[in-house]
């Protein structure tokens, strides 16, 4: 008998990045707290939806405005994969979230990001073309995976 899939329940939402992303300059990137990915038991999770919400900002003039988002691996100790504040890692992204060409606010989802059975960081990066708004920048992300019905 085949065994069919469901989506378990959400864990809550978390936010991840709030002031960080206030005047966030062209080119800029934000760089997080550990999200610990390491539970143990039934409760692992696998999948990551990932929320970013932008305050007003006229995109209007830009080509292909988007936001760049790399989950980075804790290695031995404290250390991470490369990727800092000052230098992206030599990999695509993880995500790379499109924004609409508009001068409004901007409230965009992805889906079924692959986690990782690691602690890691995110490492967002603004490729919008503009300096983002002064306050109310958000990225949020809740967590779920498949279970056996």
């Amino acid at each position: 008998m085949a065994t069919e899939k469901r989506w378990t329940a959400y864990d809550s939402i978390q936010t991840y990045f709030t002031t960080e992303l206030d005047s966030l300059a062209d080119d800029a990137r934000a760089l997080g707290s550990y999200i610990d990915f390491t539970a143990t038991g039934t409760d692992q999770k696998i999948y990551m939806d990932i929320e970013l919400y932008l305050a007003q900002i006229d995109l209007t003039s830009q080509h292909n405005p988007s936001v760049y988002v790399w989950i980075l691996r804790r290695l031995a100790g404290s250390t991470i994969e490369d990727g800092y504040l000052n230098s992206s890692p030599a990999r695509k992204p993880e995500v790379i979230i499109p924004l609409n060409t508009i001068n409004y606010v901007q409230r965009i989802v992805s889906s079924l990001v692959l986690t990782t059975p690691y602690q890691c960081k995110m490492l967002l990066q603004n490729k919008t073309g503009v300096t983002w708004a002064s306050s109310g920048n958000t990225l949020k992300y809740s967590i779920y995976s498949l279970q056996d019905v």
